[in-house]
Protein backbone atom coordinates (compact mmCIF):
# COMPACT_ATOMS: atom_id res chain seq x y z
CA UNK A 1 0.00 0.00 0.00
CA UNK A 2 1.08 3.56 -0.71
CA UNK A 3 0.16 6.82 1.02
CA UNK A 4 -1.58 9.68 -0.73
CA UNK A 5 -2.48 13.23 0.26
CA UNK A 6 -6.04 14.19 -0.67
CA UNK A 7 -5.81 17.84 -1.68
CA UNK A 8 -9.26 18.67 -0.26
CA UNK A 9 -7.61 19.93 2.93
CA UNK A 10 -5.96 22.79 1.04
CA UNK A 11 -9.07 24.11 -0.72
CA UNK A 12 -10.06 26.50 2.06
CA UNK A 13 -13.42 24.79 2.59
CA UNK A 14 -13.05 24.40 6.35
CA UNK A 15 -10.07 26.56 7.29
CA UNK A 16 -9.86 30.22 8.30
CA UNK A 17 -10.71 32.72 5.51
CA UNK A 18 -7.98 32.95 2.90
CA UNK A 19 -6.16 29.87 4.17
CA UNK A 20 -5.83 27.82 1.00
CA UNK A 21 -3.29 26.97 -1.70
CA UNK A 22 -3.35 25.87 -5.33
CA UNK A 23 -3.29 22.28 -6.53
CA UNK A 24 0.31 22.72 -7.61
CA UNK A 25 1.31 23.95 -4.14
CA UNK A 26 -0.56 21.05 -2.52
CA UNK A 27 1.43 18.68 -4.74
CA UNK A 28 4.69 20.29 -3.61
CA UNK A 29 3.70 19.88 0.03
CA UNK A 30 2.71 16.26 -0.51
CA UNK A 31 6.13 15.55 -1.98
CA UNK A 32 7.99 17.50 0.70
CA UNK A 33 6.19 15.63 3.49
CA UNK A 34 7.02 12.26 1.92
CA UNK A 35 3.72 11.14 0.39
CA UNK A 36 3.84 8.75 -2.54
CA UNK A 37 0.86 10.26 -4.32
CA UNK A 38 -1.61 13.13 -4.41
CA UNK A 39 -5.36 12.88 -4.97
CA UNK A 40 -7.06 15.71 -6.84
CA UNK A 41 -10.23 17.03 -5.24
CA UNK A 42 -12.23 17.69 -8.39
CA UNK A 43 -14.01 20.85 -7.23
CA UNK A 44 -13.18 24.55 -7.17
CA UNK A 45 -10.83 26.02 -6.21
CA UNK A 46 -8.58 22.94 -6.21
CA UNK A 47 -9.14 20.77 -9.28
CA UNK A 48 -12.44 21.34 -11.07
CA UNK A 49 -11.90 19.55 -14.41
CA UNK A 50 -13.14 22.45 -16.54
CA UNK A 51 -10.52 24.71 -14.93
CA UNK A 52 -7.71 22.38 -16.00
CA UNK A 53 -7.19 22.77 -19.74
CA UNK A 54 -4.83 20.64 -21.83
CA UNK A 55 -1.81 22.87 -21.17
CA UNK A 56 -2.30 22.86 -17.41
CA UNK A 57 -2.84 19.11 -17.38
CA UNK A 58 0.45 18.65 -19.16
CA UNK A 59 2.17 20.95 -16.65
CA UNK A 60 0.64 18.97 -13.77
CA UNK A 61 2.04 15.75 -15.23
CA UNK A 62 5.46 17.35 -15.59
CA UNK A 63 5.34 18.68 -12.03
CA UNK A 64 4.37 15.26 -10.68
CA UNK A 65 7.32 13.74 -12.50
CA UNK A 66 9.68 16.36 -11.07
CA UNK A 67 8.33 15.72 -7.57
CA UNK A 68 8.42 11.92 -7.94
CA UNK A 69 4.70 11.92 -7.16
CA UNK A 70 1.90 9.75 -8.47
CA UNK A 71 -1.70 10.77 -9.04
CA UNK A 72 -3.69 8.56 -6.71
CA UNK A 73 -7.27 9.40 -7.68
CA UNK A 74 -9.61 12.12 -8.84
CA UNK A 75 -12.05 12.65 -5.96
CA UNK A 76 -15.64 13.76 -6.59
CA UNK A 77 -18.53 14.49 -4.24
CA UNK A 78 -21.58 13.36 -6.20
CA UNK A 79 -25.31 13.00 -5.76
CA UNK A 80 -27.01 10.95 -8.48
CA UNK A 81 -30.56 11.46 -7.18
CA UNK A 82 -32.82 13.11 -9.74
CA UNK A 83 -34.09 16.63 -9.01
CA UNK A 84 -37.42 17.10 -7.25
CA UNK A 85 -38.80 19.17 -10.13
CA UNK A 86 -39.41 17.80 -13.61
CA UNK A 87 -37.38 20.67 -15.11
CA UNK A 88 -34.46 20.48 -12.66
CA UNK A 89 -31.89 18.19 -14.26
CA UNK A 90 -29.62 17.59 -11.31
CA UNK A 91 -28.70 14.04 -12.27
CA UNK A 92 -27.78 14.91 -15.84
CA UNK A 93 -25.39 17.59 -14.59
CA UNK A 94 -23.77 15.08 -12.23
CA UNK A 95 -23.27 12.65 -15.11
CA UNK A 96 -21.61 15.36 -17.19
CA UNK A 97 -19.41 16.33 -14.25
CA UNK A 98 -18.29 12.76 -13.56
CA UNK A 99 -17.53 12.19 -17.23
CA UNK A 100 -15.26 15.27 -17.13
CA UNK A 101 -13.56 13.90 -13.99
CA UNK A 102 -13.05 10.56 -15.75
CA UNK A 103 -11.42 12.40 -18.66
CA UNK A 104 -9.15 14.21 -16.19
CA UNK A 105 -8.12 10.93 -14.55
CA UNK A 106 -7.41 9.43 -17.96
CA UNK A 107 -5.32 12.42 -19.06
CA UNK A 108 -3.25 12.44 -15.85
CA UNK A 109 -2.90 8.68 -15.58
CA UNK A 110 -4.64 8.60 -12.22
CA UNK A 111 -6.73 5.55 -13.05
CA UNK A 112 -9.36 6.00 -10.31
CA UNK A 113 -12.28 8.37 -9.78
CA UNK A 114 -13.99 8.35 -6.37
CA UNK A 115 -17.76 8.82 -6.47
CA UNK A 116 -20.65 8.75 -4.01
CA UNK A 117 -24.14 7.45 -4.69
CA UNK A 118 -26.07 10.26 -3.01
CA UNK A 119 -24.65 13.01 -0.84
CA UNK A 120 -26.64 15.97 0.42
CA UNK A 121 -23.78 17.63 2.29
CA UNK A 122 -24.96 15.85 5.43
CA UNK A 123 -25.26 12.18 6.27
CA UNK A 124 -29.02 12.18 5.65
CA UNK A 125 -31.44 14.23 3.60
CA UNK A 126 -34.04 16.36 5.44
CA UNK A 127 -36.81 13.77 5.03
CA UNK A 128 -34.83 10.69 6.07
CA UNK A 129 -36.24 10.38 9.59
CA UNK A 130 -39.81 10.35 8.26
CA UNK A 131 -39.33 6.99 6.56
CA UNK A 132 -41.09 3.77 7.39
CA UNK A 133 -38.12 1.47 7.83
CA UNK A 134 -36.02 2.81 4.96
CA UNK A 135 -34.96 6.48 4.81
CA UNK A 136 -37.57 8.76 3.26
CA UNK A 137 -36.76 10.97 0.29
CA UNK A 138 -39.94 13.01 0.39
CA UNK A 139 -42.45 14.14 3.02
CA UNK A 140 -44.62 11.49 4.67
CA UNK A 141 -47.15 9.87 2.35
CA UNK A 142 -48.51 6.48 1.31
CA UNK A 143 -45.52 6.19 -1.04
CA UNK A 144 -43.17 6.71 1.87
CA UNK A 145 -45.03 4.14 3.97
CA UNK A 146 -44.56 1.63 1.14
CA UNK A 147 -40.86 2.56 0.66
CA UNK A 148 -41.70 3.46 -2.93
CA UNK A 149 -39.78 6.73 -2.68
CA UNK A 150 -36.67 4.87 -1.44
CA UNK A 151 -36.90 2.24 -4.18
CA UNK A 152 -37.43 4.88 -6.86
CA UNK A 153 -34.39 6.81 -5.63
CA UNK A 154 -32.26 3.65 -5.44
CA UNK A 155 -32.93 2.87 -9.09
CA UNK A 156 -32.34 6.46 -10.16
CA UNK A 157 -28.89 6.23 -8.66
CA UNK A 158 -28.26 2.74 -10.05
CA UNK A 159 -28.99 3.82 -13.62
CA UNK A 160 -26.77 6.90 -13.34
CA UNK A 161 -23.90 4.90 -11.84
CA UNK A 162 -24.22 2.38 -14.64
CA UNK A 163 -23.99 5.13 -17.23
CA UNK A 164 -20.82 6.68 -15.79
CA UNK A 165 -19.31 3.24 -15.11
CA UNK A 166 -19.72 2.31 -18.78
CA UNK A 167 -18.02 5.56 -19.77
CA UNK A 168 -15.21 4.94 -17.27
CA UNK A 169 -14.71 1.43 -18.69
CA UNK A 170 -14.32 2.85 -22.19
CA UNK A 171 -11.70 5.35 -20.92
CA UNK A 172 -9.70 2.77 -18.98
CA UNK A 173 -10.66 4.30 -15.62
CA UNK A 174 -12.07 2.62 -12.50
CA UNK A 175 -14.78 4.20 -10.35
CA UNK A 176 -14.45 3.78 -6.57
CA UNK A 177 -17.92 3.92 -5.04
CA UNK A 178 -17.39 5.07 -1.48
CA UNK A 179 -19.59 3.54 1.17
CA UNK A 180 -21.27 6.72 2.35
CA UNK A 181 -24.81 7.71 3.23
CA UNK A 182 -27.33 8.16 1.87
CA UNK A 183 -28.28 5.50 -0.67
CA UNK A 184 -25.22 3.41 0.17
CA UNK A 185 -25.65 3.86 3.90
CA UNK A 186 -23.60 0.79 4.80
CA UNK A 187 -21.23 -1.66 3.17
CA UNK A 188 -23.89 -4.26 2.37
CA UNK A 189 -25.81 -1.64 0.40
CA UNK A 190 -22.64 -0.67 -1.46
CA UNK A 191 -22.05 -4.28 -2.48
CA UNK A 192 -25.70 -4.61 -3.53
CA UNK A 193 -25.46 -1.48 -5.67
CA UNK A 194 -22.30 -2.71 -7.39
CA UNK A 195 -23.89 -6.07 -8.09
CA UNK A 196 -27.00 -4.45 -9.59
CA UNK A 197 -25.01 -1.96 -11.69
CA UNK A 198 -23.05 -4.95 -13.04
CA UNK A 199 -20.24 -3.08 -14.78
CA UNK A 200 -16.69 -4.27 -13.90
CA UNK A 201 -15.31 -0.73 -13.82
CA UNK A 202 -17.39 0.07 -10.71
CA UNK A 203 -15.45 -0.93 -7.59
CA UNK A 204 -15.31 0.07 -3.89
CA UNK A 205 -13.78 2.89 -1.93
CA UNK A 206 -13.69 1.57 1.65
CA UNK A 207 -13.14 3.94 4.59
CA UNK A 208 -12.73 2.52 8.09
CA UNK A 209 -14.33 5.48 9.95
CA UNK A 210 -17.59 4.88 8.05
CA UNK A 211 -17.96 1.24 9.14
CA UNK A 212 -21.14 0.24 10.95
CA UNK A 213 -19.09 -1.27 13.79
CA UNK A 214 -15.46 -1.20 14.88
CA UNK A 215 -15.55 -4.60 16.59
CA UNK A 216 -12.46 -6.38 15.31
CA UNK A 217 -14.11 -9.42 13.78
CA UNK A 218 -16.71 -7.22 12.05
CA UNK A 219 -13.93 -5.10 10.55
CA UNK A 220 -12.12 -8.20 9.27
CA UNK A 221 -15.26 -9.71 7.76
CA UNK A 222 -16.24 -6.45 6.10
CA UNK A 223 -12.85 -6.05 4.44
CA UNK A 224 -12.92 -9.69 3.39
CA UNK A 225 -16.27 -9.10 1.68
CA UNK A 226 -14.57 -6.46 -0.49
CA UNK A 227 -11.89 -8.80 -1.84
CA UNK A 228 -11.40 -8.10 -5.52
CA UNK A 229 -13.47 -4.91 -5.29
CA UNK A 230 -11.54 -2.54 -3.01
CA UNK A 231 -9.52 0.01 -5.01
CA UNK A 232 -9.37 3.07 -2.75
CA UNK A 233 -9.44 4.11 0.90
CA UNK A 234 -9.45 7.33 2.91
CA UNK A 235 -7.69 7.58 6.28
CA UNK A 236 -9.52 9.94 8.56
CA UNK A 237 -10.65 9.28 12.12
CA UNK A 238 -13.86 10.46 13.73
CA UNK A 239 -14.07 11.10 17.48
CA UNK A 240 -17.30 11.59 19.42
CA UNK A 241 -17.76 14.30 22.01
CA UNK A 242 -19.85 13.23 25.01
CA UNK A 243 -22.05 15.37 27.21
CA UNK A 244 -22.83 14.75 30.88
CA UNK A 245 -24.11 11.21 31.33
CA UNK A 246 -22.06 9.99 28.38
CA UNK A 247 -24.48 10.86 25.58
CA UNK A 248 -22.79 11.75 22.27
CA UNK A 249 -23.61 15.27 21.09
CA UNK A 250 -21.04 16.01 18.38
CA UNK A 251 -18.13 14.58 16.43
CA UNK A 252 -14.95 15.86 14.82
CA UNK A 253 -12.13 14.61 12.67
CA UNK A 254 -8.96 13.70 14.50
CA UNK A 255 -5.60 12.51 13.22
CA UNK A 256 -5.15 8.73 13.07
CA UNK A 257 -2.97 7.56 15.93
CA UNK A 258 -3.69 10.63 18.05
CA UNK A 259 -4.98 10.29 21.65
CA UNK A 260 -8.67 10.62 20.68
CA UNK A 261 -8.45 8.16 17.80
CA UNK A 262 -10.05 4.86 18.82
CA UNK A 263 -10.26 3.17 15.42
CA UNK A 264 -8.65 -0.30 14.98
CA UNK A 265 -6.29 0.69 12.20
CA UNK A 266 -3.96 -2.26 12.58
CA UNK A 267 -6.85 -4.73 12.31
CA UNK A 268 -8.16 -2.91 9.24
CA UNK A 269 -4.81 -2.75 7.47
CA UNK A 270 -4.00 -6.38 8.27
CA UNK A 271 -7.29 -7.33 6.64
CA UNK A 272 -6.53 -5.12 3.63
CA UNK A 273 -3.14 -6.79 3.28
CA UNK A 274 -4.75 -10.23 3.53
CA UNK A 275 -7.15 -9.55 0.63
CA UNK A 276 -4.28 -8.27 -1.49
CA UNK A 277 -5.21 -4.60 -1.47
CA UNK A 278 -2.30 -2.66 -2.95
CA UNK A 279 -3.83 0.76 -3.63
CA UNK A 280 -3.57 4.11 -1.88
CA UNK A 281 -4.44 5.10 1.65
CA UNK A 282 -5.40 8.71 1.10
CA UNK A 283 -5.51 11.11 4.02
CA UNK A 284 -8.07 13.91 3.91
CA UNK A 285 -9.21 16.79 6.07
CA UNK A 286 -12.86 17.40 5.17
CA UNK A 287 -14.54 19.02 8.16
CA UNK A 288 -13.84 22.05 10.36
CA UNK A 289 -10.86 21.94 12.69
CA UNK A 290 -11.39 24.07 15.79
CA UNK A 291 -8.07 24.91 17.43
CA UNK A 292 -7.09 26.50 20.74
CA UNK A 293 -8.84 29.83 21.25
CA UNK A 294 -11.98 28.48 19.53
CA UNK A 295 -11.12 29.49 16.00
CA UNK A 296 -10.76 27.66 12.72
CA UNK A 297 -7.37 26.17 11.99
CA UNK A 298 -5.22 27.42 9.14
CA UNK A 299 -2.71 25.98 6.71
CA UNK A 300 -0.30 25.22 9.54
CA UNK A 301 -2.94 23.01 11.15
CA UNK A 302 -3.59 21.21 7.85
CA UNK A 303 0.15 20.68 7.33
CA UNK A 304 0.57 19.28 10.83
CA UNK A 305 -2.29 16.80 10.42
CA UNK A 306 -1.09 15.54 7.06
CA UNK A 307 2.42 15.05 8.47
CA UNK A 308 1.19 13.30 11.64
CA UNK A 309 -1.01 10.97 9.61
CA UNK A 310 1.84 10.11 7.26
CA UNK A 311 4.15 9.24 10.14
CA UNK A 312 1.52 7.07 11.81
CA UNK A 313 0.71 5.05 8.70
CA UNK A 314 4.29 4.73 7.51
CA UNK A 315 5.21 3.15 10.84
CA UNK A 316 2.15 0.89 10.85
CA UNK A 317 2.60 -0.26 7.26
CA UNK A 318 6.26 -0.95 7.93
CA UNK A 319 5.28 -3.04 10.95
CA UNK A 320 2.84 -5.03 8.81
CA UNK A 321 5.33 -5.37 5.96
CA UNK A 322 3.00 -3.87 3.37
CA UNK A 323 4.38 -0.43 2.53
CA UNK A 324 5.16 -0.45 -1.20
CA UNK A 325 6.27 3.14 -1.69
CA UNK A 326 9.82 4.45 -1.67
CA UNK A 327 9.56 8.01 -0.40
CA UNK A 328 11.48 9.29 2.61
CA UNK A 329 9.67 11.06 5.45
Amino acid sequence: MKLSLDSIGYGGYFTAPGERVSLEEAMKRASAFGYDAVCIYAHRPIGFPLDLDADRRQRLKELAQQLDLEFGAVVCCTNFVEGNHVLVYAQEKEILYVRSAIDLARDLGAGIVRVMAAFYGYFQNPYASQGYGAPAFESRSRRVSRNEDFLETWHQVRLALREVALYARDQGVTLALQTHPEITGNNEETLAMIEEVDVPSLKVGLDLPLFESFEHEFVRQTVQSMKGLMVYSHTISLAKSLTVGGAPYSWEEVTPGSPRDTLPWEVFLQACRDIGYDGCLSHEQCSPIIVKGHKLGGLDTIDERYIESLRFFRALLAKLGCYTGHKKL
